[in-house]
């Protein structure tokens, strides 16, 4: 695993007159003859995708418990709250998404209980064409595929895939652009549905400039110079993880759509078969309870939980 910059344990003195809510939560739950591990996370739909990957490589007596913490820097903020004498390191653990600064400046080694994802967040892992076909039966209703049709169904998400990361990729640049430039991009503002839509299960993304003036108009920065934002994703592209790097919540957005846009389309596209009822509605809200138990663990991950949860437990099971 890849750790990270000791810089990015600074916290900022704001941050610091705020009430640790994470930390104290824990001291609240933390019962130390339990057979349980505990982690701390950032956003709401961490905990039910670090719970599934995680619960599975332990003892089945134990259990784990996760504590949301909103962002990375309040994640971090709780790490140092710990007068580490009294606990230890390897039962107590933090999980982080990456950013674009981590890419383009590789992070040092740092704390061994700090996990930071392989892409940019959780959500990159989740990009798979066995998990599309599952969700598409579980869900979607869309089963009893012939081997050709699961095939044609997945060149359909590779076909697309393709294109929408083709398309990402100026925003890319411009959003790091504007993180060079000490901006403060509020990136959760952009609306994916209005430059990117499908039809008959296809993706169509809106021209390149117009695509990148909505998305400075969204999200609340001013448009940079073409030149400079070609210069940008030249960069961005010629990384070996280019893809990863990409924002996770825009992956994982494009993924939960194009499931929805195959079952739309369905009849056309295997005339054979007729467009079920959905078992349960599945939008990018509730989407990653559905997709996070079909995920396999990355073995950045499946290394780290050996590390220290499972070293933890060992240590415990032997004394």
């Amino acid at each position: 695993m890849t750790n990270i910059k000791p810089s990015m344990l600074d916290v900022h003195s704001e941050a610091l007159k705020e009430v640790d809510e994470a930390y104290h939560e824990f001291l609240l739950i933390y019962k130390k003859d339990d057979q349980c591990v505990y982690g701390f996370v950032e956003g709401k739909d961490d905990p039910a995708f670090y719970r599934y990957l995680i619960k599975t490589q332990l003892p089945k007596e134990w259990s784990i418990k996760l504590i949301q913490s909103e962002n990375k820097g309040k994640v971090l903020r709780s790490f140092q709250s710990f007068n580490w004498i009294d606990y230890s390191k390897n039962r107590i653990c933090f999980f982080i998404d990456r950013d674009l600064q981590d890419f383009l400046n590789p992070p040092q080694q740092l704390e061994t209980n700090i996990y930071i994802t392989d892409g940019y967040s959780i959500e990159n892992y989740i990009l798979e064409d066995e998990i599309l076909i599952e969700v598409l039966s579980d869900i979607y209703q869309i089963t009893q595929l012939r081997l050709e049709e699961e095939e044609s169904i997945k060149q359909i998400l590779r076909e697309n895939e393709n294109i929408f990361f083709e398309a990402i990729m100026p925003l890319m640049g411009q959003i790091l652009l504007w993180k060079r430039l000490g901006y403060k991009p509020n990136l959760n503002n952009l609306e994916l549905a209005k430059i990117f839509s499908f039809s008959q299960a296809k993706l169509f993304p809106i021209e390149r400039n117009i695509l990148l003036q909505e998305a400075a108009k969204q999200i609340g920065c001013n448009l940079c110079e073409y030149h400079k934002i070609t210069d940008a994703e030249n960069e961005f592209r010629r990384h070996d993880s280019s893809r990863a790097m990409v924002r996770g919540k825009y992956v994982f957005w494009f993924f939960v759509k194009q499931c929805e846009a195959i079952w739309e389309a369905i009849k056309s596209l295997l005339p054979r078969l007729s467009k079920e009822k959905k078992r349960i509605e599945c939008g990018v809200k509730n989407a990653m309870v559905i997709f996070a138990p079909r995920t396999r663990p990355p073995e950045s991950l499946k290394e780290f939980v050996k590390q220290n949860y499972l070293s933890f437990i060992n240590e415990v099971s032997n004394s």
